[in-house]
C-alpha cells in the first residue's frame, strides 16, 4: 500500500521517505562542536533529522521517534541550528500550520575540511579552477552514466537516490541524497586508486615519494 501524501504546510511530501546514507561521518571544526556531538542524544537527534531528508521533521516527531524529553530536544535543536547543523524549513504563505520543520543544514555530511591557509594557496595560484576545468566533462560523462548503472544492476539499484521533488531541499534547490552520494562515489574511488594502484604508487616513487 502506497502512504498518501500528508500536508504539514511547507510542502506536500510522502510521509514513509526517508534519505539514503552513504557517508558515516563529517568534520568538527571547533571545541564547542565537539562538546555537543559527544552527547549520544545530539547524535541520535541530528542522525533523525538528516533521516527525514528535504521534508524536515518537527520537534515533537524527534521527541515521539526517539523517545527523548522536550528540554533535551529542544536545546539540542537550538545548538545544532546555532552551529548550522540544522536549519528551519521556510513556511509556505497562508498556511495554519505553526510547526517548525527541521532539516539538515549540511547537504554532504562527509565533506572534508582542508585546513584554510593550503587551500588558500591553491586558491590564490588558481589551481582549484584549473584542475576544476580539466575534470569538469569526464566527471559529468562519468555520473551521467552511473546514475544509469546504478538504477541496472540489482545489487546497486536500493542505493540509487530517489529522484522526487519532495527530496530536493528548498533552502539550497539540491537533493541532498544525491549530492551525497556522488560525493560518497569519488571518496571510494580515489581511496582506492591512492592506496591500491600500481601506477600511483610508481608515480610516488618517480617523485622521491616512496620506494
Amino acid at each position: 500500500m502506497v502512504p498518501k501524501n500528508r500536508n504539514y504546510g511547507y510542502f506536500e511530501y510522502p510521509i514513509m521517505q526517508k534519505s539514503k546514507t552513504y557517508l558515516t561521518h563529517f568534520p568538527v571544526r571547533s571545541y564547542h562542536e565537539a562538546d555537543i556531538l559527544s552527547k549520544e542524544s545530539s547524535w541520535n537527534i541530528l542522525g533523525y533529522v538528516r533521516s527525514a531528508g528535504a521534508s524536515g521533521v518537527a520537534a515533537d516527531e524527534i521527541m515521539k521517534g526517539l523517545n527523548l524529553p522536550p528540554t533535551i530536544v529542544y536545546t539540542t535543536l537550538k545548538e545544532l541550528r546555532r552551529l548550522e547543523f540544522v536549519s528551519v524549513l521556510p513556511r509556505i504563505k497562508n498556511s495554519k500550520e505553526r510547526k517548525k520543520r527541521y532539516v539538515c543544514e549540511r547537504p554532504t555530511w562527509g565533506k572534508y575540511r582542508i585546513d584554510a591557509p593550503f587551500m588558500s594557496a591553491i586558491a590564490y595560484e588558481g589551481l582549484t579552477r584549473s584542475l576544476g576545468e580539466r575534470l569538469r566533462k569526464p566527471l559529468l560523462e562519468t555520473f551521467s552514466n552511473l546514475f544509469e548503472e546504478f538504477r541496472e544492476k540489482n545489487k546497486l539499484k536500493p542505493f540509487v537516490p530517489v529522484p522526487e521533488e519532495s527530496m530536493i531541499c528548498p533552502i539550497c534547490g539540491r537533493n541532498h541524497e544525491a549530492t551525497e552520494f556522488v560525493f560518497a562515489i569519488l571518496l571510494a574511488t580515489i581511496d582506492t586508486f591512492i592506496n591500491d594502484s600500481d601506477e600511483f604508487r610508481k608515480l610516488l616513487v618517480g617523485k622521491g615519494y616512496a620506494r
